[in-house]
Protein backbone atom coordinates (compact mmCIF):
# COMPACT_ATOMS: atom_id res chain seq x y z
CA UNK A 1 0.00 0.00 0.00
CA UNK A 2 1.43 3.32 -1.05
CA UNK A 3 1.71 6.35 1.17
CA UNK A 4 -0.71 8.66 -0.68
CA UNK A 5 -3.37 6.00 -0.69
CA UNK A 6 -2.93 5.44 3.02
CA UNK A 7 -3.24 9.17 3.72
CA UNK A 8 -6.37 9.36 1.65
CA UNK A 9 -7.82 6.45 3.59
CA UNK A 10 -6.98 8.15 6.90
CA UNK A 11 -8.65 11.36 5.80
CA UNK A 12 -11.75 9.43 4.73
CA UNK A 13 -11.92 7.58 8.07
CA UNK A 14 -11.54 10.76 10.07
CA UNK A 15 -7.96 10.41 11.25
CA UNK A 16 -6.76 13.68 9.87
CA UNK A 17 -4.03 13.95 12.49
CA UNK A 18 -2.32 10.81 11.22
CA UNK A 19 -1.94 12.26 7.75
CA UNK A 20 0.65 14.68 9.15
CA UNK A 21 3.01 11.81 9.66
CA UNK A 22 2.73 10.93 6.03
CA UNK A 23 3.34 14.54 5.09
CA UNK A 24 6.44 14.63 7.35
CA UNK A 25 7.89 11.53 5.71
CA UNK A 26 8.00 9.29 8.83
CA UNK A 27 8.29 5.53 8.69
CA UNK A 28 5.49 3.85 6.78
CA UNK A 29 5.56 0.84 9.04
CA UNK A 30 4.95 2.99 12.08
CA UNK A 31 2.11 4.69 10.25
CA UNK A 32 0.74 1.36 9.13
CA UNK A 33 0.92 -0.06 12.66
CA UNK A 34 -0.64 3.06 14.10
CA UNK A 35 -3.83 2.38 12.11
CA UNK A 36 -6.12 0.40 14.44
CA UNK A 37 -7.83 -1.32 11.56
CA UNK A 38 -4.56 -3.10 10.57
CA UNK A 39 -3.32 -3.78 14.09
CA UNK A 40 -3.47 -7.14 15.76
CA UNK A 41 -5.36 -5.77 18.83
CA UNK A 42 -9.04 -6.83 18.94
CA UNK A 43 -10.27 -3.78 20.87
CA UNK A 44 -8.98 -1.34 18.33
CA UNK A 45 -10.63 -3.22 15.49
CA UNK A 46 -14.00 -3.19 17.23
CA UNK A 47 -13.73 0.56 17.86
CA UNK A 48 -12.89 1.24 14.21
CA UNK A 49 -15.76 -0.90 12.93
CA UNK A 50 -18.12 0.83 15.39
CA UNK A 51 -17.05 4.18 13.96
CA UNK A 52 -17.75 2.88 10.47
CA UNK A 53 -21.25 1.82 11.55
CA UNK A 54 -21.96 5.33 13.01
CA UNK A 55 -20.93 6.88 9.70
CA UNK A 56 -23.44 4.68 7.89
CA UNK A 57 -26.16 5.73 10.29
CA UNK A 58 -25.31 9.35 9.66
CA UNK A 59 -25.53 8.83 5.93
CA UNK A 60 -28.87 7.02 6.30
CA UNK A 61 -30.20 9.82 8.50
CA UNK A 62 -29.00 12.37 5.95
CA UNK A 63 -30.90 10.56 3.21
CA UNK A 64 -34.01 10.40 5.37
CA UNK A 65 -33.76 14.11 6.11
CA UNK A 66 -33.44 14.84 2.41
CA UNK A 67 -36.51 12.69 1.70
CA UNK A 68 -38.45 14.52 4.45
CA UNK A 69 -37.33 17.84 2.99
CA UNK A 70 -38.64 16.78 -0.41
CA UNK A 71 -41.93 15.64 1.15
CA UNK A 72 -42.26 18.94 3.01
CA UNK A 73 -41.60 20.86 -0.21
CA UNK A 74 -44.29 18.80 -1.94
CA UNK A 75 -46.74 19.49 0.91
CA UNK A 76 -45.86 23.18 0.76
CA UNK A 77 -46.67 23.27 -2.95
CA UNK A 78 -49.99 21.46 -2.24
CA UNK A 79 -50.87 23.95 0.52
CA UNK A 80 -50.00 26.82 -1.79
CA UNK A 81 -52.41 25.43 -4.40
CA UNK A 82 -55.11 25.06 -1.73
CA UNK A 83 -54.50 28.61 -0.58
CA UNK A 84 -54.97 29.83 -4.15
CA UNK A 85 -58.21 27.84 -4.41
CA UNK A 86 -59.51 29.27 -1.10
CA UNK A 87 -58.65 32.75 -2.31
CA UNK A 88 -60.80 32.13 -5.39
CA UNK A 89 -63.66 30.87 -3.19
CA UNK A 90 -63.37 33.93 -0.96
CA UNK A 91 -63.64 36.23 -3.96
CA UNK A 92 -66.70 34.29 -5.16
CA UNK A 93 -68.29 34.57 -1.70
CA UNK A 94 -67.64 38.30 -1.63
CA UNK A 95 -69.34 38.66 -5.00
CA UNK A 96 -72.26 36.53 -3.80
CA UNK A 97 -72.56 38.65 -0.70
CA UNK A 98 -72.73 41.78 -2.81
CA UNK A 99 -75.45 40.14 -4.93
CA UNK A 100 -77.37 39.19 -1.78
CA UNK A 101 -77.13 42.74 -0.48
CA UNK A 102 -78.64 43.98 -3.75
CA UNK A 103 -81.40 41.34 -3.53
CA UNK A 104 -82.01 42.31 0.10
CA UNK A 105 -82.58 45.93 -0.88
CA UNK A 106 -85.10 44.79 -3.50
CA UNK A 107 -86.88 42.57 -0.97
CA UNK A 108 -86.98 45.45 1.52
CA UNK A 109 -88.71 47.60 -1.06
CA UNK A 110 -91.25 44.83 -1.75
CA UNK A 111 -91.90 44.31 1.97
CA UNK A 112 -92.40 48.04 2.48
CA UNK A 113 -95.00 48.17 -0.27
CA UNK A 114 -96.71 45.06 1.13
CA UNK A 115 -96.76 46.60 4.59
CA UNK A 116 -98.40 49.74 3.24
CA UNK A 117 -101.04 47.73 1.38
CA UNK A 118 -101.76 45.58 4.45
CA UNK A 119 -102.10 48.68 6.63
CA UNK A 120 -104.61 50.14 4.18
CA UNK A 121 -106.56 46.87 4.15
CA UNK A 122 -106.62 46.72 7.94
CA UNK A 123 -107.99 50.25 8.07
CA UNK A 124 -110.72 49.35 5.59
CA UNK A 125 -111.57 46.20 7.54
CA UNK A 126 -111.77 48.14 10.81
CA UNK A 127 -114.05 50.68 9.15
CA UNK A 128 -116.41 47.92 7.98
CA UNK A 129 -116.38 46.31 11.44
CA UNK A 130 -117.11 49.67 13.01
CA UNK A 131 -120.20 50.11 10.85
CA UNK A 132 -121.38 46.59 11.72
CA UNK A 133 -120.85 47.34 15.42
CA UNK A 134 -122.86 50.58 15.15
CA UNK A 135 -125.70 48.63 13.53
CA UNK A 136 -125.70 46.07 16.33
CA UNK A 137 -125.77 48.89 18.88
CA UNK A 138 -128.90 50.25 17.22
CA UNK A 139 -130.41 46.75 17.38
CA UNK A 140 -129.52 46.60 21.08
CA UNK A 141 -131.22 49.96 21.61
CA UNK A 142 -134.29 48.58 19.85
CA UNK A 143 -134.34 45.41 21.98
CA UNK A 144 -133.96 47.41 25.19
CA UNK A 145 -137.54 48.67 24.75
CA UNK A 146 -136.80 52.39 25.11
CA UNK A 147 -138.87 53.15 22.01
CA UNK A 148 -141.87 51.47 20.40
CA UNK A 149 -140.85 51.85 16.76
CA UNK A 150 -138.57 49.57 14.82
CA UNK A 151 -135.46 51.19 13.41
CA UNK A 152 -132.75 49.16 11.70
CA UNK A 153 -129.64 50.62 10.07
CA UNK A 154 -126.91 48.61 8.41
CA UNK A 155 -123.48 49.47 7.05
CA UNK A 156 -123.35 51.43 3.80
CA UNK A 157 -120.12 51.08 1.85
CA UNK A 158 -120.80 53.95 -0.53
CA UNK A 159 -118.74 56.55 1.44
CA UNK A 160 -115.94 54.00 1.80
CA UNK A 161 -115.89 53.41 -1.98
CA UNK A 162 -115.81 57.16 -2.62
CA UNK A 163 -112.92 57.60 -0.20
CA UNK A 164 -111.05 54.70 -1.75
CA UNK A 165 -111.44 56.10 -5.29
CA UNK A 166 -110.27 59.56 -4.15
CA UNK A 167 -107.25 58.01 -2.39
CA UNK A 168 -106.31 56.06 -5.55
CA UNK A 169 -106.67 59.24 -7.60
CA UNK A 170 -104.34 61.15 -5.24
CA UNK A 171 -101.74 58.34 -5.38
CA UNK A 172 -101.87 58.33 -9.19
CA UNK A 173 -101.39 62.09 -9.28
CA UNK A 174 -98.46 61.84 -6.86
CA UNK A 175 -96.75 59.12 -8.89
CA UNK A 176 -97.27 61.01 -12.16
CA UNK A 177 -95.85 64.18 -10.56
CA UNK A 178 -92.84 62.40 -9.04
CA UNK A 179 -92.04 60.35 -12.14
CA UNK A 180 -92.41 63.21 -14.63
CA UNK A 181 -89.92 65.56 -12.94
CA UNK A 182 -86.90 65.30 -10.66
CA UNK A 183 -84.47 62.42 -10.11
CA UNK A 184 -87.27 59.84 -10.34
CA UNK A 185 -87.42 60.59 -14.06
CA UNK A 186 -84.45 58.30 -14.78
CA UNK A 187 -86.00 55.42 -12.83
CA UNK A 188 -89.27 55.81 -14.70
CA UNK A 189 -87.41 55.98 -17.99
CA UNK A 190 -85.62 52.70 -17.34
CA UNK A 191 -88.87 51.05 -16.16
CA UNK A 192 -90.70 52.15 -19.28
CA UNK A 193 -87.87 50.98 -21.49
CA UNK A 194 -88.31 47.49 -20.00
CA UNK A 195 -92.11 47.49 -20.42
CA UNK A 196 -93.32 46.17 -23.82
CA UNK A 197 -96.55 48.19 -23.64
CA UNK A 198 -94.86 51.61 -23.27
CA UNK A 199 -93.45 53.47 -26.28
CA UNK A 200 -90.47 55.77 -25.78
CA UNK A 201 -90.77 57.29 -29.25
CA UNK A 202 -93.71 59.48 -28.27
CA UNK A 203 -92.98 63.14 -28.91
CA UNK A 204 -94.97 64.21 -25.85
CA UNK A 205 -93.04 61.89 -23.55
CA UNK A 206 -91.33 64.07 -20.94
CA UNK A 207 -89.18 61.23 -19.65
CA UNK A 208 -86.78 61.18 -22.65
CA UNK A 209 -83.24 61.81 -21.48
CA UNK A 210 -81.21 64.54 -22.96
CA UNK A 211 -78.96 63.25 -25.71
CA UNK A 212 -76.03 65.30 -24.45
CA UNK A 213 -75.36 63.08 -21.38
CA UNK A 214 -73.12 60.11 -21.69
CA UNK A 215 -74.19 56.50 -21.35
CA UNK A 216 -71.90 55.84 -18.39
CA UNK A 217 -73.39 58.67 -16.29
CA UNK A 218 -76.90 57.47 -17.11
CA UNK A 219 -76.17 53.91 -16.00
CA UNK A 220 -74.48 55.01 -12.76
CA UNK A 221 -77.33 57.39 -11.92
CA UNK A 222 -79.91 54.67 -12.57
CA UNK A 223 -78.05 52.19 -10.38
CA UNK A 224 -77.80 54.69 -7.54
CA UNK A 225 -81.48 55.60 -7.72
CA UNK A 226 -82.59 51.98 -7.95
CA UNK A 227 -80.50 51.13 -4.88
CA UNK A 228 -82.25 53.92 -2.93
CA UNK A 229 -85.81 53.61 -4.27
CA UNK A 230 -86.42 49.91 -5.00
CA UNK A 231 -89.67 50.41 -6.93
CA UNK A 232 -90.71 49.11 -10.30
CA UNK A 233 -93.76 49.09 -12.54
CA UNK A 234 -94.45 45.43 -11.68
CA UNK A 235 -95.10 46.31 -8.04
CA UNK A 236 -97.50 49.06 -9.10
CA UNK A 237 -99.45 46.64 -11.33
CA UNK A 238 -99.55 44.04 -8.54
CA UNK A 239 -100.87 46.66 -6.13
CA UNK A 240 -103.63 47.56 -8.60
CA UNK A 241 -104.57 43.88 -9.01
CA UNK A 242 -104.64 43.40 -5.24
CA UNK A 243 -106.81 46.48 -4.88
CA UNK A 244 -109.26 45.06 -7.43
CA UNK A 245 -109.40 41.79 -5.47
CA UNK A 246 -110.13 43.67 -2.26
CA UNK A 247 -112.90 45.62 -4.01
CA UNK A 248 -114.50 42.34 -5.12
CA UNK A 249 -114.26 40.97 -1.58
CA UNK A 250 -115.93 44.09 -0.20
CA UNK A 251 -118.77 43.84 -2.73
CA UNK A 252 -119.35 40.20 -1.77
CA UNK A 253 -119.33 41.17 1.91
CA UNK A 254 -121.87 43.91 1.27
CA UNK A 255 -124.23 41.49 -0.49
CA UNK A 256 -123.88 39.01 2.38
CA UNK A 257 -124.69 41.71 4.94
CA UNK A 258 -127.76 42.71 2.90
CA UNK A 259 -129.04 39.13 2.97
CA UNK A 260 -128.36 38.89 6.71
CA UNK A 261 -130.28 42.14 7.16
CA UNK A 262 -133.40 40.63 5.59
CA UNK A 263 -133.20 37.48 7.74
CA UNK A 264 -132.65 39.37 10.98
CA UNK A 265 -135.45 41.84 10.17
CA UNK A 266 -137.90 39.00 9.54
CA UNK A 267 -136.89 37.13 12.70
CA UNK A 268 -137.20 40.24 14.84
CA UNK A 269 -140.70 40.95 13.54
CA UNK A 270 -141.73 37.36 14.20
CA UNK A 271 -140.40 37.44 17.76
CA UNK A 272 -142.11 40.76 18.46
CA UNK A 273 -145.44 39.45 17.18
CA UNK A 274 -145.17 36.29 19.28
CA UNK A 275 -144.33 38.29 22.39
CA UNK A 276 -147.28 40.63 21.82
CA UNK A 277 -149.66 37.69 21.31
CA UNK A 278 -148.45 35.99 24.50
CA UNK A 279 -148.84 39.20 26.46
CA UNK A 280 -152.42 39.61 25.20
CA UNK A 281 -153.30 36.03 26.08
CA UNK A 282 -151.77 36.37 29.54
CA UNK A 283 -153.73 39.58 30.14
CA UNK A 284 -156.99 37.84 29.10
CA UNK A 285 -156.29 34.94 31.44
CA UNK A 286 -155.53 37.35 34.25
CA UNK A 287 -158.83 39.19 33.68
CA UNK A 288 -160.79 35.94 33.66
CA UNK A 289 -159.09 34.82 36.84
CA UNK A 290 -159.88 38.13 38.53
CA UNK A 291 -163.49 37.84 37.44
CA UNK A 292 -163.70 34.29 38.80
CA UNK A 293 -162.19 35.31 42.11
CA UNK A 294 -164.29 38.46 42.46
CA UNK A 295 -167.75 37.32 41.23
CA UNK A 296 -168.35 33.62 40.60
CA UNK A 297 -166.76 32.03 43.66
CA UNK A 298 -168.27 34.54 46.20
CA UNK A 299 -171.75 34.03 44.68
CA UNK A 300 -171.37 30.28 44.88
CA UNK A 301 -170.24 30.45 48.49
CA UNK A 302 -173.15 32.74 49.41
CA UNK A 303 -175.72 30.46 47.76
CA UNK A 304 -174.30 27.40 49.49
CA UNK A 305 -174.50 29.22 52.80
CA UNK A 306 -178.13 30.11 52.11
CA UNK A 307 -178.84 26.52 51.17
CA UNK A 308 -177.25 25.21 54.35
CA UNK A 309 -179.47 27.37 56.58
CA UNK A 310 -182.70 26.21 54.87
CA UNK A 311 -185.13 24.61 57.32
CA UNK A 312 -186.41 21.17 56.17
CA UNK A 313 -189.51 19.61 57.73
CA UNK A 314 -189.56 15.97 58.65
CA UNK A 315 -191.04 13.95 55.79
CA UNK A 316 -190.90 16.77 53.28
CA UNK A 317 -189.34 14.61 50.61
CA UNK A 318 -189.95 16.97 47.70
CA UNK A 319 -188.09 19.81 49.39
CA UNK A 320 -185.23 17.47 50.23
CA UNK A 321 -184.95 16.30 46.62
CA UNK A 322 -185.12 19.89 45.40
CA UNK A 323 -182.37 20.87 47.77
CA UNK A 324 -180.21 17.92 46.63
CA UNK A 325 -180.73 18.76 42.95
CA UNK A 326 -179.80 22.41 43.61
CA UNK A 327 -176.65 21.30 45.38
CA UNK A 328 -175.74 18.93 42.52
CA UNK A 329 -176.27 21.70 39.95
CA UNK A 330 -174.05 24.06 41.92
CA UNK A 331 -171.45 21.32 42.21
CA UNK A 332 -171.55 20.82 38.43
CA UNK A 333 -171.03 24.55 37.93
CA UNK A 334 -167.98 24.43 40.19
CA UNK A 335 -166.66 21.39 38.32
CA UNK A 336 -167.12 23.29 35.04
CA UNK A 337 -165.07 26.12 36.49
CA UNK A 338 -162.33 23.64 37.38
CA UNK A 339 -162.45 22.20 33.85
CA UNK A 340 -162.08 25.70 32.44
CA UNK A 341 -159.09 26.23 34.71
CA UNK A 342 -157.60 22.99 33.35
CA UNK A 343 -158.13 24.21 29.79
CA UNK A 344 -156.43 27.49 30.65
CA UNK A 345 -153.44 25.64 32.06
CA UNK A 346 -153.24 23.48 28.93
CA UNK A 347 -153.35 26.60 26.76
CA UNK A 348 -150.56 28.15 28.82
CA UNK A 349 -148.51 24.97 28.35
CA UNK A 350 -149.01 25.17 24.57
CA UNK A 351 -147.95 28.83 24.65
CA UNK A 352 -144.83 27.89 26.60
CA UNK A 353 -144.01 25.20 24.04
CA UNK A 354 -144.40 27.72 21.21
CA UNK A 355 -142.16 30.16 23.03
CA UNK A 356 -139.63 27.39 23.55
CA UNK A 357 -139.65 26.59 19.81
CA UNK A 358 -139.15 30.27 18.99
CA UNK A 359 -136.26 30.47 21.42
CA UNK A 360 -134.72 27.33 19.92
CA UNK A 361 -134.97 28.92 16.48
CA UNK A 362 -133.27 32.05 17.77
CA UNK A 363 -130.60 29.89 19.41
CA UNK A 364 -129.99 28.03 16.14
CA UNK A 365 -129.66 31.40 14.40
CA UNK A 366 -127.11 32.40 17.02
CA UNK A 367 -125.24 29.16 16.35
CA UNK A 368 -125.13 29.92 12.61
CA UNK A 369 -123.92 33.45 13.33
CA UNK A 370 -121.32 32.04 15.71
CA UNK A 371 -120.06 29.60 13.07
CA UNK A 372 -119.83 32.41 10.51
CA UNK A 373 -117.99 34.55 13.02
CA UNK A 374 -115.64 31.65 13.75
CA UNK A 375 -114.82 31.41 10.04
CA UNK A 376 -114.28 35.16 9.88
CA UNK A 377 -112.04 35.02 12.94
CA UNK A 378 -110.03 32.17 11.43
CA UNK A 379 -109.60 34.17 8.21
CA UNK A 380 -108.56 37.24 10.21
CA UNK A 381 -106.18 35.12 12.26
CA UNK A 382 -104.62 33.73 9.08
CA UNK A 383 -104.21 37.25 7.70
CA UNK A 384 -102.60 38.40 10.94
CA UNK A 385 -100.30 35.37 10.80
CA UNK A 386 -99.24 36.25 7.29
CA UNK A 387 -98.60 39.84 8.36
CA UNK A 388 -96.49 38.62 11.27
CA UNK A 389 -94.58 36.29 8.96
CA UNK A 390 -93.82 39.18 6.62
CA UNK A 391 -92.77 41.32 9.58
CA UNK A 392 -90.52 38.55 10.88
CA UNK A 393 -88.97 38.10 7.44
CA UNK A 394 -88.35 41.84 7.22
CA UNK A 395 -86.76 41.87 10.68
CA UNK A 396 -84.51 38.87 9.88
CA UNK A 397 -83.03 40.58 6.81
CA UNK A 398 -80.45 43.26 7.52
CA UNK A 399 -82.01 46.65 6.94
CA UNK A 400 -80.37 48.68 4.18
CA UNK A 401 -81.83 52.18 4.72
CA UNK A 402 -85.52 51.17 4.77
CA UNK A 403 -86.93 54.71 4.81
CA UNK A 404 -85.27 57.64 3.09
CA UNK A 405 -85.75 61.14 4.43
CA UNK A 406 -86.70 62.32 0.94
CA UNK A 407 -89.46 59.72 0.62
CA UNK A 408 -92.47 61.97 1.23
CA UNK A 409 -94.96 59.24 0.36
CA UNK A 410 -94.19 57.06 3.40
CA UNK A 411 -94.19 60.06 5.74
CA UNK A 412 -97.54 61.24 4.36
CA UNK A 413 -99.09 57.79 4.75
CA UNK A 414 -97.86 57.53 8.35
CA UNK A 415 -99.33 60.94 9.19
CA UNK A 416 -102.67 59.90 7.70
CA UNK A 417 -102.64 56.67 9.73
CA UNK A 418 -101.90 58.46 13.00
CA UNK A 419 -104.61 61.12 12.36
CA UNK A 420 -107.14 58.42 11.43
CA UNK A 421 -106.45 56.27 14.49
CA UNK A 422 -106.67 59.29 16.85
CA UNK A 423 -109.94 60.44 15.29
CA UNK A 424 -111.53 56.99 15.43
CA UNK A 425 -110.45 56.38 19.02
CA UNK A 426 -112.69 59.25 20.15
CA UNK A 427 -115.83 57.78 18.54
CA UNK A 428 -117.86 55.23 20.48
CA UNK A 429 -119.38 53.68 17.36
CA UNK A 430 -116.07 52.95 15.60
CA UNK A 431 -114.70 49.70 17.00
CA UNK A 432 -112.80 46.75 15.63
CA UNK A 433 -114.50 43.98 17.61
CA UNK A 434 -116.53 41.36 15.70
CA UNK A 435 -120.21 42.00 15.10
CA UNK A 436 -121.25 39.05 17.20
CA UNK A 437 -120.23 40.88 20.39
CA UNK A 438 -122.88 43.54 19.89
CA UNK A 439 -125.48 41.00 18.78
CA UNK A 440 -124.84 39.01 21.94
CA UNK A 441 -125.11 42.17 24.05
CA UNK A 442 -128.46 43.01 22.38
CA UNK A 443 -129.81 39.55 23.11
CA UNK A 444 -128.46 39.81 26.65
CA UNK A 445 -130.57 42.88 27.43
CA UNK A 446 -133.72 41.25 25.99
CA UNK A 447 -133.15 37.98 27.83
CA UNK A 448 -132.44 39.77 31.10
CA UNK A 449 -135.84 41.51 30.84
CA UNK A 450 -137.65 38.25 30.09
CA UNK A 451 -135.81 36.45 32.87
CA UNK A 452 -136.77 39.19 35.34
CA UNK A 453 -140.42 38.75 34.33
CA UNK A 454 -140.20 34.97 34.71
CA UNK A 455 -138.41 35.14 38.06
CA UNK A 456 -140.58 37.86 39.64
CA UNK A 457 -144.01 38.38 38.08
CA UNK A 458 -145.06 34.89 36.96
CA UNK A 459 -144.06 32.92 40.13
CA UNK A 460 -145.73 35.53 42.34
CA UNK A 461 -148.98 35.39 40.36
CA UNK A 462 -148.93 31.60 40.36
CA UNK A 463 -148.34 31.35 44.11
CA UNK A 464 -151.00 33.95 44.85
CA UNK A 465 -153.55 32.14 42.68
CA UNK A 466 -152.74 28.79 44.31
CA UNK A 467 -153.02 30.27 47.81
CA UNK A 468 -156.36 31.88 47.05
CA UNK A 469 -157.72 28.67 45.52
CA UNK A 470 -156.58 26.69 48.55
CA UNK A 471 -158.28 29.22 50.86
CA UNK A 472 -161.52 28.99 48.89
CA UNK A 473 -161.41 25.21 48.90
CA UNK A 474 -160.89 25.17 52.67
CA UNK A 475 -163.81 27.55 53.13
CA UNK A 476 -165.99 25.36 50.92
CA UNK A 477 -165.02 22.27 52.86
CA UNK A 478 -165.89 23.99 56.11
CA UNK A 479 -169.24 25.07 54.69
CA UNK A 480 -170.02 21.65 53.22
CA UNK A 481 -168.99 19.53 56.19
CA UNK A 482 -170.08 21.86 59.03
CA UNK A 483 -172.36 20.35 61.64
CA UNK A 484 -175.99 21.45 61.58
CA UNK A 485 -179.14 20.52 63.49
CA UNK A 486 -181.20 20.51 60.32
CA UNK A 487 -181.52 17.48 58.12
CA UNK A 488 -179.12 17.60 55.24
CA UNK A 489 -178.45 15.22 52.35
CA UNK A 490 -175.40 13.00 52.39
CA UNK A 491 -172.68 14.82 50.46
CA UNK A 492 -169.63 13.19 48.95
CA UNK A 493 -166.29 14.97 48.25
CA UNK A 494 -164.79 12.37 45.87
CA UNK A 495 -165.37 14.34 42.60
CA UNK A 496 -164.08 17.44 44.32
CA UNK A 497 -160.97 15.66 45.53
CA UNK A 498 -160.44 14.19 42.07
CA UNK A 499 -160.61 17.63 40.50
CA UNK A 500 -158.26 19.00 43.15
CA UNK A 501 -155.73 16.25 42.39
CA UNK A 502 -156.05 17.02 38.70
CA UNK A 503 -155.47 20.69 39.42
CA UNK A 504 -152.34 19.83 41.44
CA UNK A 505 -151.01 17.77 38.53
CA UNK A 506 -151.70 20.66 36.17
CA UNK A 507 -149.91 23.06 38.53
CA UNK A 508 -146.92 20.69 38.64
CA UNK A 509 -146.85 20.54 34.84
CA UNK A 510 -147.11 24.32 34.71
CA UNK A 511 -144.18 24.63 37.12
CA UNK A 512 -142.14 22.23 34.99
CA UNK A 513 -142.93 24.26 31.85
CA UNK A 514 -141.96 27.50 33.61
CA UNK A 515 -138.73 25.89 34.80
CA UNK A 516 -137.96 24.78 31.23
CA UNK A 517 -138.48 28.31 29.93
CA UNK A 518 -136.32 29.68 32.75
CA UNK A 519 -133.62 27.12 31.94
CA UNK A 520 -133.63 28.15 28.27
CA UNK A 521 -133.27 31.79 29.28
CA UNK A 522 -130.42 30.89 31.62
CA UNK A 523 -128.65 29.03 28.83
CA UNK A 524 -128.93 32.03 26.57
CA UNK A 525 -127.88 34.30 29.40
CA UNK A 526 -124.57 32.41 29.57
CA UNK A 527 -123.83 33.52 26.01
CA UNK A 528 -124.39 37.25 26.57
CA UNK A 529 -122.60 38.03 29.86
CA UNK A 530 -120.89 41.27 30.83
CA UNK A 531 -122.89 43.69 28.69
CA UNK A 532 -121.71 46.73 30.65
CA UNK A 533 -118.06 45.97 29.82
CA UNK A 534 -118.49 45.50 26.08
CA UNK A 535 -117.97 49.17 25.09
CA UNK A 536 -114.66 49.42 26.88
CA UNK A 537 -113.71 45.97 25.61
CA UNK A 538 -114.31 47.09 22.01
CA UNK A 539 -112.07 50.14 22.44
CA UNK A 540 -109.35 47.97 23.96
CA UNK A 541 -109.62 45.57 21.01
CA UNK A 542 -109.19 48.47 18.58
CA UNK A 543 -106.10 49.72 20.44
CA UNK A 544 -104.63 46.22 20.84
CA UNK A 545 -105.00 45.54 17.11
CA UNK A 546 -102.29 48.16 16.41
CA UNK A 547 -100.32 48.32 19.69
CA UNK A 548 -100.50 44.90 21.39
CA UNK A 549 -101.50 42.12 18.96
CA UNK A 550 -100.42 39.34 21.35
CA UNK A 551 -103.07 40.29 23.90
CA UNK A 552 -105.68 40.48 21.11
CA UNK A 553 -104.73 36.97 19.97
CA UNK A 554 -105.18 35.62 23.50
CA UNK A 555 -108.62 37.27 23.77
CA UNK A 556 -109.66 35.81 20.39
CA UNK A 557 -108.56 32.35 21.51
CA UNK A 558 -110.52 32.71 24.75
CA UNK A 559 -113.68 33.83 22.89
CA UNK A 560 -113.34 30.93 20.45
CA UNK A 561 -113.02 28.45 23.31
CA UNK A 562 -116.12 29.92 24.97
CA UNK A 563 -118.19 29.66 21.77
CA UNK A 564 -117.07 26.05 21.26
CA UNK A 565 -118.02 25.19 24.84
CA UNK A 566 -121.48 26.70 24.37
CA UNK A 567 -121.94 24.83 21.09
CA UNK A 568 -120.89 21.57 22.72
CA UNK A 569 -123.35 22.12 25.59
Amino acid sequence: MSGPRLCALLVELGYEGMSSFCRKGEDLDFAYDSISAFSSGRDNQEAVFGAEEGLKDIRDATLEYKAEALELQRQLRHLQSQFDMLTGHASALIQGRRARVAATSTVNGCLTSLDDSLSARNLRMNEVLGRIASTTQELAHYHSGDEDGIYLAYADFHPYLLGDSSFIKEINQWFSKQLDTGPFRLVAEEGKSKCPWVSLDDISNVLVRDLEKSHHQRVSELQRLRSIFGTSERQWVEAQVENAKQQAILIALKSQITSDEAHIHLDLHTLRENILNLRGELSNLHQKEEKLLSETIPDLCWELAQLQDTYILQGDYDLKVLRQECYISRQKVYINHLINQLARHQFLKIACQLEKEDMLGAYSLLKVIGSELHGYLSATKGRVGRCLALTQAASDIQEQGAVDDRDTLLHGVRDLLSIHSNAQAGLSTYVSAPGIVQQISALHSDLMTLQADLENALPEDRNRCINELCTLIQNLQQLLFASSTTAQPILTSRPLMKELDEMEKINAKLSAAVEEVTLEHCKKNEIVKHHSQEVGFQRRVFVDFFCNPERLRSQVRELTARVRALQAS
